[in-house]
């Protein structure tokens, strides 16, 4: 079985977020913006590039999505950005190339960016067990057997979804599946803090180490952001990454001047109504902090963050990571199990 790399799964869905956000870029330089250009002046070709529009155009006029911002970049140069559609098609306002979306899972990579920052400062050890920093995790115990993990989770489990955790909604494990329901592990209104503390009373779908399912490991992640940094999760972001990066629209939460970009789900079909969101009302900062999948943002400042990791770790003249922590995040991390 092969067990690939969080981050580098999550950074690679950077490049490609469909339906309602792409950003993707190539070429990494170290231009100090992203300038717009001419297709061809970047070495794309327009006619193809007229494909995505034809797309997207298609998806919107089917009523498969509500509306798209569309961005292509290449040698740190955008190249091609298009805003399709509607951002709040029930109200019928038009999608604009500023428009602030809900980003979900590419949440994770902001995360993982932090806590290899803080790696690199000496306060994280990767290898180190996670109940070095969060003790409740330690003696975690694995469904199947109702027998203690053979190892300990380690933070490097958690960065590649190698940690025995999971989502309740992808469980396959019937025991598993339930004991989140049951504990409310997927509830807005708790604190990171007492999200992780009830995972870590949760049996693990399998031993950590021995095989790679998508999860909750990154919001576990979040949590050790706080306490190795003595800095609320929100805070160390918008001080470290999205002030410095100046990425304005990125965050848990938007200003009352930003309420009028915000990107809505349209209304199912089926159901007659909006998905649920972990972010509901964008202008109030919410319980959870989810860095897994609670924060915001829009096309350009997410090209801007993919740009800073395609460069090495550095924007601008601002430099988050080194070169080299860069290459490992981006680089497999297989490992094998019988």
């Amino acid at each position: 079985m092969r067990l690939d790399s969080a981050i580098h799964r999550d950074f690679l869905k950077a490049v490609v977020f469909s339906a309602l956000l792409v950003a993707g870029l190539s070429s990494a330089t170290f231009a100090q913006d992203l300038p717009k250009t001419s297709t061809e002046d970047v070495g794309l070709s327009s006619q193809r590039l007229s494909r995505l529009t034809e797309t997207f155009q298609r998806d919107v006029d089917a009523g498969e999505i509500p509306g798209a911002v569309v961005l292509v970049a290449r040698h740190g140069k955008i190249a091609y950005e298009k805003a399709f559609g509607y951002q709040n098609r029930e109200d019928k306002i038009p999608m604009k190339p500023d428009a602030i979306f809900r980003i979900a899972s590419m949440s994770k990579p902001i995360t993982s960016v932090a806590v290899m920052m803080l790696a690199e400062e000496g306060k994280i050890d990767l290898a180190a067990p996670v109940s070095q920093y969060l003790p409740e995790f330690k003696d975690m115990k694995v469904a199947s057997d109702a027998e203690p993990a053979t190892r300990p989770m380690t933070v490097q489990d958690l960065l590649r979804h190698s940690s025995g955790l999971t989502y309740e909604f992808f469980a396959q494990n019937a025991t598993v599946k339930q004991a989140y329901v049951d504990a409310k592990v997927f509830n807005f209104d708790q604190s990171l803090a007492e999200m992780v503390t009830k995972l870590s009373k949760l049996p693990l779908v399998h031993a950590p180490g021995t095989a790679w399912e998508y999860s909750m490991s990154t919001d576990v992640l979040g949590r050790i952001v706080e306490v190795t940094s003595g800095m609320g999760f929100d805070q160390f972001l918008q001080e470290r990454i999205t002030k410095p990066l100046n990425l304005a629209a990125t965050g848990f939460s938007i200003s009352q001047s930003q309420a009028g970009n915000i990107a809505e789900p349209q209304v199912d079909r089926a159901t007659g109504k909006r998905p649920a969101m972990i972010i509901d009302n964008l202008t109030n900062k919410p319980k959870w902090l989810s860095g897994g999948g609670g924060m915001v943002s829009t096309a350009d400042d997410y090209a801007r963050f993919c740009q800073m990791l395609l460069n090495g770790g550095e924007l601008n003249g601002v430099r988050l990571l080194s070169p080299k922590t860069v290459a490992l995040m981006t680089s497999d991390h297989l490992m094998k199990s019988s």
